[in-house]
């Protein structure tokens, strides 16, 4: 553990965030542990993409799943312009015990984020590009927003 963070600080150093969100907080159907876990991991993996820095881009904005009912909700990308995913790659990102990471990892923080975004019926998507100069990935992740309680009459 104490390696991944000295890791994590040291390429952090390096990389700029870019923040685009509004002060204003959503509520979304989700445990907030299970939450922060997905989170953490595609942060982690940003920074792990980009050992000689970069920009990390988070952005939370209002959303729809247009293609399942127009469901209202909550869409937070994570982005980076790291080396990318190659596209043979990206087929087999969401396996568990699949890594592209050949000293650390364990194949298993997108196979456990999928799950609990699915868990809550959200879903992940990802869009990467390995061609210098344009190289980066992007993952969107977006869940419902809370049902209202129903009220007893």
């Amino acid at each position: 553990m104490a390696d991944a963070q000295n890791r994590s600080s040291e390429r952090s150093s390096r990389i700029n965030v870019a923040k685009n969100f509004r002060k204003r907080a959503f509520e979304i159907q989700a445990l907030a542990g299970e939450i922060r876990q997905v989170f953490s991991n595609l942060i982690a993996n940003s920074i792990d993409a980009m050992p000689r820095g970069g920009t990390l881009t988070l952005k939370v904005s209002k959303s729809h799943d247009w293609g399942n009912g127009n469901r209202r909700g909550v869409r937070v990308v994570v982005a980076d312009t790291g080396s990318g995913i190659a596209p043979a790659q990206q087929s087999k990102l969401f396996e568990p015990f699949f890594t592209t990471k050949r000293d650390v990892g364990t194949g298993l923080g997108l196979w456990v984020s999928r799950s609990i975004v699915q868990k809550h019926e959200g879903f992940i998507r990802v869009r990467s590009n390995v061609r210098p100069g344009k190289s980066g990935t992007v993952f969107s992740v977006f869940s419902p927003e809370s049902k209202p309680a129903s009220v007893a009459a």
